[in-house]
């Protein structure tokens, strides 16, 4: 949500009529000209290339990849041929992983971890911050042996160049800081010394410094009230910009991006023709905001910044991703790799702090990602290597963008993916609707659909209303209505596919992650007649325990009013409250540490099938988290679903 022990029964046996219809469409299915059927698990392998940050002499580069079936960041020397000189990994925390990597100057770089940690039985996130040498030396846990040493959160760094030789400023919450507001340390990152910067003020939850060590945005929420705070350059007094209510007409008036450095001038997301906008803005209010860059039909909400946190401009997502520059050096750049790479969106990842050489990530729907150095000077491109080398591209298959009528005629935008070599003609489909729901399908790669496409199935996804991405009222437009507009937007794209021909009506299920795995058996409770089957991963059964749950976090008033509280509603909407009037089969997988849905969902939605003696399969993945990113985890997810589609709908 945006905001695997194994274990299945079988209730009930197909009947002789589903057997038939199985068998006819498989011998069906195995008349079409089918694509190469790569390895399992060559689809749920980590990444080769998961991340590349390079330090700001463009000397050494840190790529975190896969190493012994694990994430470990590699250091590289760029002089000697891309040779390996060093590497972190989690030999001396295993339950810790690797999110990230960055240098924090040209001999030293910062790594955080992430974790999932309990208490009194409640699941909650934790990270932690080591940094090391260039060469390997010198590694060193920060923060942890401070006065923050039990704060949640350690890995938050918010400026890169402060100013002060070897720091760092990063943001954390001190032990018995009251409501658990966070403050700003300067951390020495080869002691870790700390020292306080900026003391906590409430409701601020997150500050934005200019790049040069003043910390001059900052946001936060108490109850359902959002607030926006800034500082004048050089000054150390707060003034209010804008105070309003979650979810409400002036909630898409101001979200801070960057502030130029010893300036008052601060670049942020605002609202223009109903869809965010890049606006500038002056905090002395001299000058009236000015429009800088919109889109007439999506949000523009992705800011890209520089070495030192300077803005330099936007990345925004129509049917494909696109790229828009403040300045017109960043904008010959974007042009030169896009020559350079023509079928690809090329994602400035990290540059030198002379702003020559970069880090891009070139990719698309079919390929994950092709990491390369452009040496904006000699016009040179460098190698590093794709983040899937055992799926090629050309294996892939392709997304195509489409739209089809919702029930009140409203068009409603997605993507189809159909099997390699295969016709749009009455294929096996997987609706598949994305979580949140405030999020997006996007055009890029995704490892689960690829995976499904390449069994022989066709794949939809739609940006139902209630999905970011579209403007305020498209979000607006389903709010507190999951099982409302958003679920029927869902359905109608399935009755599409049906009258397209695109999709066999006898072989149809519904599959989702997160809340589109609340969609996927929401969808077996109303319309059975339509799923052969559902299959919810890490999915939200009950939207009453969902809210008990939520308490357990600060946000959890915004949440309420996010899901609604109207009791007879949140009953009818419950999947796990209509087990009963369920008649297809349906697979639950969850991971065990999963603190964004916690894994009852799962498992009482098993208990309540069982009882109303319905045919289900439960499987609970141990160790995995929400996003079932570890190798193992995902090797389990993807058996269980090829397995349990191939009994179901057929397969190749």
């Amino acid at each position: 949500m945006a905001l695997l022990a194994h274990k299945s029964r079988t209730i009930r046996t197909l009947n002789a009529v589903r057997i038939l219809i199985g068998l006819l469409a498989i011998a069906t299915f195995c008349g079409v000209g089918a694509a190469e059927r790569l390895p399992l698990e060559s689809f749920a392998q980590l990444e080769s290339i998961n991340d590349v940050a390079i330090s700001p002499d463009g000397h050494y580069v840190a790529v975190i990849s896969s190493l012994n079936h694990k994430r470990a960041a590699l250091i590289w020397e760029r002089s000697n041929g891309l040779k390996p000189t060093a590497s972190l990994g989690n030999d001396k925390h295993d339950n810790f992983d690797i999110a990230w990597c960055r240098w924090a100057n040209s001999k030293r770089i910062l790594c955080g971890y992430f974790a999932t940690a309990t208490e009194m039985g409640v699941y909650f996130p934790v990270t932690r911050l080591v940094a090391m040498d260039a060469d390997g030396k010198n590694i060193k846990v920060l923060i942890q042996n401070s006065e923050l040493g039990a704060s949640q959160f350690q890995s938050n760094v918010i400026d890169w160049s402060p100013g002060i030789a070897d720091t760092v400023l990063v943001q954390a919450v001190k032990q018995y800081e009251p409501d658990n507001y966070p403050s700003v340390f300067e951390l020495n990152i080869r002691t870790g010394a700390m020292r306080i910067h900026t003391r906590a003020r409430g409701p601020i939850r997150h500050f934005i410094t200019d790049g040069h060590g003043q910390v001059r945005m900052g946001s936060g929420y108490s109850g359902r009230k959002i607030s926006y705070f800034a500082r004048l350059n050089g000054e150390h007094d707060w003034r209010l910009l804008a105070r309003f209510e979650a979810f409400s007409q002036a909630d898409s008036v101001l979200d801070p991006f960057a502030v130029v450095g010893q300036s008052n001038i601060l670049y942020a997301s605002g609202s223009a023709g109903g869809r965010d906008a890049l606006w500038k803005f002056d905090l002395e209010d001299k000058d009236d905001p000015s429009l800088v860059f919109s889109h007439p039909l999506v949000d523009v909400n992705h800011p890209v910044r520089s070495k030192d946190g300077r803005m330099i401009g936007v990345i925004y997502h129509t049917e494909e991703p696109h790229a828009y520059y403040l300045d017109p050096y960043f904008q010959s750049v974007d042009a030169a790799l896009r020559t350079r790479f023509p079928d690809t969106f090329n994602y400035i990842r990290d540059m030198t702090e002379d702003q020559k050489t970069f880090v891009v990530d070139s990719y698309s729907d079919v390929e994950a990602g092709r990491w390369v150095i452009y040496d904006s000077v000699k016009g040179s491109l460098e190698p590093l290597g794709r983040a899937y080398p055992d799926l090629p591209g050309e294996k892939m298959a392709r997304m195509r963008s489409i739209h089809y009528p919702a029930k009140d005629g409203t068009s409603i935008p997605g993507y189809l993916t159909i099997p390699k070599d295969a016709k749009p003609e009455r294929l096996p489909l997987i609706v598949m609707p994305h979580g949140g729901p405030i999020h997006r399908d996007t055009f890029e790669f995704d490892f689960l659909r690829q995976f499904l496409a390449n069994r022989g199935y066709a794949v939809l996804q739609m940006n139902f209303r209630g999905s970011s991405g579209y403007g305020a009222k498209w979000l607006r437009d389903a709010h507190q209505d999951w099982g409302g507009l958003t679920y029927s937007d869902i359905t109608d794209g399935a009755r599409w596919a049906i009258a397209q021909g695109i999709a066999d009506p006898n072989r149809v299920c519904i599959l989702g992650w997160s809340f589109g795995g609340y969609a996927a058996l929401l969808g077996a409770v109303r319309d059975s007649d339509l799923y052969r089957c559902s299959v919810s991963i890490a999915g939200v059964s009950d939207l009453r325990e969902l809210l008990f749950d939520e308490k357990n976090f600060a946000n959890s008033a915004i949440a309420a009013l996010q899901i609604g509280t109207d009791s007879d509603k949140l009953k009818n909407d419950s999947p796990r409250l209509h087990a009963a009037e369920i008649n297809t089969p349906v697979l639950l997988i969850h991971g065990d540490r999963d603190f964004q849905v916690y894994p009852h969902h799962s498992s009482d939605m098993a208990k309540s099938l069982k009882r109303a003696g319905k045919k289900y399969q439960y499987v609970e993945i141990d160790g995995g988290t929400h996003q079932l990113w570890r190798e193992s985890e995902r090797i389990t997810l993807l058996q269980s679903v090829e397995k349990f589609l191939a009994e179901n709908l057929g397969a190749p």
